[in-house]
């Protein structure tokens, strides 16, 4: 018979062990973070608005299209230099505070500065076959990949993706289509776009990664078994319905199906999207 103190520390450890996989299938909730509402602490005058075009450049040097239609990173290319530049830009992010700028100025802002910091973040434990093979910290351990990590400082606050995404963007807008514009630098993550978000055609881009995503194998596929989405559906269902019953309905609404399906099948790959990696 085993002591108490031991079967108590084997009980820790198994609790341990199944709260980190129910916290690997669990998708982050959408919570506000009240402080960054829109004009809660600054006014449009206050801030400059960050330059993108060097992001840019880089997207337009670094980023390609394979035969499939996935937007692939060639990382191994990426010049000391560019990293650098990349890293100053990031760094830059520190001084400006977006709250007290229009809608589209803010949603922008943040999506190229979620896109930025995960290239960013890439490219400095490159060579690695999955962002989820990055882990910065404790918090890397139980959120099965960097999203808590703070890689990022706005108005002087540090942020995670998580922060960006979850409870910032996805709760002050609720916009299903930010799904599709955010790149977790994965081959099942709709495209990392080649050209850099901006407020004046922000509403035409949202819509074109979202066309762009559903038409592509990775978010939508009708196979000889049924259907076959990508497991953004499946994490996110209630950005997309007001029921995961339901969710066939958004399905119907893109044109993609024609009445009700019961049930989905739900795939990501979480491979590197490299390039040279392809299948």
């Amino acid at each position: 018979m085993k002591p108490k103190p031991f079967r108590f520390l084997l009980n820790l450890c198994l609790a341990s062990v199944l709260c980190f996989a129910i916290t690997l299938e669990a998708a982050p909730k959408a919570e506000l973070w009240e402080e960054w509402l829109p004009n809660s602490r600054t006014t449009k005058e206050q801030s400059e608005k960050p330059s993108w075009e060097l992001w840019q450049l880089f997207l337009e040097r670094y980023v390609s299209t394979d035969s499939t239609g996935l937007n692939r990173v060639d990382y191994a290319a990426v010049t000391a230099e560019d990293k650098l530049v990349l890293e100053r830009l990031q760094n830059s992010l520190a001084n400006i505070d977006p709250r007290g700028w229009n809608a589209d100025e803010q949603q922008a802002f943040w999506i190229n500065s979620y896109n930025l910091s995960v290239v960013s973040l890439v490219l400095q434990h490159y060579p690695v076959a999955s962002i989820k093979d990055i882990r910065l910290s404790f918090k890397s351990l139980f959120n099965g990949g960097p999203w808590e990590d703070k890689l990022v400082k706005v108005a002087g606050i540090k942020l995670s993706l998580n922060d960006i995404e979850h409870r910032i963007l996805r709760p002050i807008w609720k916009d299903q289509r930010f799904h599709f514009a955010l790149n977790c630098a994965s081959v099942g993550c709709p495209n990392l776009s080649n050209d850099i978000y901006r407020a004046k055609t922000l509403n035409e881009q949202l819509n074109l990664a979202e066309k762009t995503f559903l038409q592509s194998p990775r978010g939508f596929l009708r196979t000889d078994n049924g259907h076959q989405v990508s497991s953004i559906f499946n994490w996110y269902w209630q950005d997309f319905s007001d029921k995961k019953a339901n969710l066939w309905e958004y399905f119907q609404e893109q044109g993609l199906i024609e009445g009700p399906v019961k049930t989905f099948q739900y795939q990501y790959d979480w491979n590197l999207n490299e390039v040279g990696r392809e299948k």
